[in-house]
């Protein structure tokens, strides 16, 4: 097969939606941010039915008709962020397809290029581990293998089974999916309608060595990671399961509340992170399993790449979302232990970048961040990040394809958009901004100022988190840095609280594991 013609895309439309009716529960049950409310599959569902029944009025042999009354459908039927990228995704595939009057096979390598475009410019701050992965890796796919000798079917299983693929991996990502032990709600729908209509094509090739497929890639995993870590027996159970969906070749043993194992990932860093959440490392190490990759690596690394990244951080769980985004130097500081110009400096020194971008995390650490970037003879520049998780999200706006000048304008952009709350404990008694203060309360601070001061931790965060939103009405999602000194189960009830009080909000989790700050709370 080499083409598809106005009848057979109205039936893979329809396929995809039945495949996707049938198992939106399922997709239902993944939804985990922050608590499970199960709306992903219904949304995804709603929408794609109001873009089906818009299909189905209409009467044409044009495959850009129906792609253009798929768009208009969904759109306008559009339900929940997952609703919205996937209309998003059908806008792409109408405007790839303009004027076409059937889909040959060199068009798929354009729509889902231009339908992954058009979905991640709606999102203002693209998350790894999402829908938006999922579509990535398929467009990667659809480069990559694309060959004018190539049969539709085979490309398209292709495509799909990188997606699969893309799809099992974020746990790997988020943190929160690896703890709940699910894939991302949003990336099972797209894959579960383009599976739907992978079917409809009538292929030779049976859906399900799509899973299979993604199942061998697992095995073919590029590192081993041994560990010890302390932890409950009631973690220790949790781990296992997480450890089950990231990992293969598992051996351990749990004695006297230690776990040692040792097992093969292709992602050693992201484990490690979520390890952190039920347990304190003792200890880790892990090896790379493929010799060829560590030339690949060896003969790069005397290459300069375009960007470099330099981080300041204090706070393991930090450590390891800040290696996760691919951040090149980490120097261990912050507040109360300020790195040196000097310490930056042999930072620049030793990242091989025509770019490097530093990101002080601290106001006390921004001028020796940029009298390091002056007296370097590398191309440096600071972004004046004042916490870890300002950096985060300065560093999911980066686009290597940009030049600096717009990176650094772009991670501006989406630093002021957040407010950043902290949690910590006075120690002395004093009164600022007409807020007693007694020592040993605990401090609630938004944006740099004190707004609250309380005996009890929990009223400290509620009163300084709803400060924020009486001012800010247009936030919708608060993400919760615990730091070293608070226990996890602590952090889940005041999640839950802000939930409560907060129901239009969305309420993230994280492990940080900072010093001084029981919480850092960001707001966007």
């Amino acid at each position: 097969m080499r083409e598809i013609d106005a009848n057979k895309l109205h039936q893979m439309i329809i396929g995809a939606y039945e495949l996707l009716n049938e198992n939106k529960e399922m997709v239902n049950q993944l939804n985990v941010f922050p608590v499970p409310d199960g709306d992903t599959g219904t949304n995804m569902t709603m929408t794609m039915k109001s873009g089906v029944d818009k299909v189905n009025q209409l009467n044409s042999t044009s495959c850009y008709e129906i792609a253009k009354a798929l768009s208009q459908g969904t759109l306008m039927g559009a339900r929940g962020n997952s609703g919205v990228i996937l209309s998003q995704l059908v806008r792409g595939l109408s405007k790839a397809i303009k004027g076409k009057d059937i889909i040959e096979i060199s068009d798929i390598k354009e729509i889902f290029q231009i339908a992954n475009q058009t979905a991640y410019k709606a999102v203002m701050k693209p998350t790894e581990g999402t829908i938006l992965t999922v579509s990535q890796k398929m467009t990667d796919k659809a480069n990559e293998v694309y060959s004018e000798e190539i049969n539709l079917d085979e490309y398209l299983f292709e495509i799909i089974s990188a997606g699969q693929i893309a799809l099992d991996n974020t746990p790997n990502q988020l943190p929160v999916l690896k703890e709940a032990g699910v894939v991302d709600s949003g990336g099972q729908g797209l894959i579960t309608l383009l599976k739907g209509a992978f079917t409809a094509l009538n292929s030779d090739i049976k859906i399900e060595d799509i899973h299979s497929k993604s199942q061998a890639a697992k095995k073919d995993l590029p590192y081993e990671l041994s560990f010890e870590i302390a932890t409950t027996e009631e973690s220790y159970k949790t781990i296992l399961k997480n450890l089950e969906t990231m990992a293969d070749e598992i051996e351990e043993s749990f004695e006297d509340e230690v776990l040692k194992a040792s097992l093969k990932t292709d992602n050693p860093y992201g484990l490690l992170q979520m390890l952190t959440v039920d347990g304190e490392i003792l200890k880790a190490e892990f090896k790379n399993l493929k010799p060829n990759a560590e030339k690949v690596t060896s003969k790069k690394s005397s290459q300069a790449k375009k960007y470099g990244f330099i981080a300041v951080s204090r706070g393991e769980g930090y450590d390891a979302i800040l290696e996760s985004m691919n951040v090149d130097e980490i120097i261990s500081g912050g507040q109360t232990m300020n790195p040196s110009t000097e310490d930056i400096f042999n930072s620049l020194d030793r990242v091989n970048a025509e770019n490097i971008i530093i990101f002080p995390n601290n106001k006390n650490i921004i001028m020796s961040a940029k009298q390091a970037a002056e007296i370097t003879e590398k191309n440096a520049v600071v972004v004046e990040t004042r916490s870890i998780p300002e950096t985060f999200a300065a560093m999911l706006e980066f686009d290597e394809d940009s030049d600096i000048e717009t990176n650094v304008e772009n991670m501006n952009d989406a630093i002021k958009e957040m407010h950043v709350a902290e949690i910590s404990i006075s120690i002395r008694d004093t009164s600022i901004n007409g807020i007693e203060i007694v020592r040993d309360d605990y401090l609630g601070i938004l944006d740099g100022n004190i707004v609250t001061s309380n005996a009890k931790i929990v009223d400290t965060a509620l009163k300084t988190i709803a400060s924020a939103l009486e001012d800010n009405e247009d936030l919708s999602l608060i993400t919760l840095y615990y730091g070293e000194e608070v226990d996890k189960k602590d952090a889940k009830d005041l999640v839950n609280k802000i939930s409560k009080k907060n129901k239009d909000v969305d309420v993230e989790l994280v492990y940080g594991g900072q010093p001084v700050y029981y919480y850092t709370i960001t707001l966007e």
